[in-house]
């Protein structure tokens, strides 16, 4: 007598193979919004780090706790964070120098802690100096001048009669942080808020 093997019938089968197909579809997009989530939180945590490494370096400057800054240098050159560097020392340098030096700080082929972007799959830097807002990538933290005097921008407000110029030894500058492409701030409140900064 011949014995009847058993199997799955096509139907089951199917049932099988469409359960299976939900809840990959399911993993796949909590796993999205989890990367999303964690890239986020560490492009706030950058930008929270960039703010509180200025506040103690110009605390530390403007009070005339030391004179020749003991972590940043002064950068002389757009073109590299590795060479034209010099210590930066006030009403020696421009600010120009000292906000390019303090971008050079956290950039990848800098002297300091290399921040790269976490929404920028190639890599590259987080924090950049004095870009066009237009040109700016989520996830960026934009170091650069406040256009002029009495304005605010994305938050962060310059005093009435305040230096803002580049070429100036002391004056005022921002740094934002980048929540989509060529937009900042996300509304200019909260975690997203930019922050304005005195070198005196």
């Amino acid at each position: 007598m011949k014995k009847l093997q058993k199997g799955f019938s096509l139907v089951e089968l199917l049932v099988v193979v469409a359960i299976i197909g939900v809840l990959a579809g399911v993993g796949i997009v909590g796993y999205q919004s989890y990367t999303d989530s964690a890239k986020s939180r560490v492009g706030i945590a950058n930008f929270n780090s960039v703010k509180r490494f200025t506040e103690t370096e110009l605390t530390l400057l403007n009070n005339n706790i030391q004179t020749v800054s003991g972590a940043l240098s002064a950068a002389a050159t757009a073109s590299s964070c590795t060479t034209g560097l010099s210590p930066f020392t006030i009403y020696s340098s421009d600010m120009e120098d000292f906000v390019r030096g303090l971008t050079c700080y956290f950039a990848t082929d800098g002297y300091g802690n290399a921040f790269k972007n976490p929404f920028d799959a190639g890599g590259g830097h987080q924090v950049v100096f004095s870009g066009a807002p237009a040109s700016m990538k989520k996830g960026n933290i934009n170091v650069r001048f406040f256009a002029g005097a009495n304005q605010t921008t994305n938050g962060a407000e310059v005093p009435v009669s305040s230096l803002v110029a580049a070429g100036g030894s002391s004056g005022y500058f921002l740094i934002e942080y980048y929540t989509a492409d060529g937009a900042a701030g996300a509304g200019s409140t909260g975690e997203y808020k930019a922050k304005a900064f005195q070198l005196k």
